[in-house]
């Protein structure tokens, strides 16, 4: 399986998640995409991820986000 932006696309999120966060652009996306996609991470957990309070305070405390941070961030998913 192959994510894409378009997993990203969700109607009800809650106001204090990844998707929300003012520091979200495109390139992070990308990067976060990227890794979920290394990862092999299925979109029911990312989109878990990115809809939680813990992916707000991830991108709250790494403003510009390297495939390695999220690589060790998303790690917990693939158990």
């Amino acid at each position: 399986m192959c994510l894409r932006n378009a997993d990203l696309e969700i109607k009800k999120m809650p106001n204090r998640c990844y998707l929300t966060h003012p520091n979200r652009n495109e390139d992070i996306d990308d990067v976060l995409l990227d890794s979920a996609n290394q990862l092999e991470i299925d979109r029911t957990d990312l989109i878990q991820w990115v809809t939680s309070t813990r992916s707000w305070c991830f991108i709250d405390a790494e403003p510009d986000p390297e495939v390695s941070d999220f690589l060790q961030e998303l790690e917990s998913l693939c158990a």
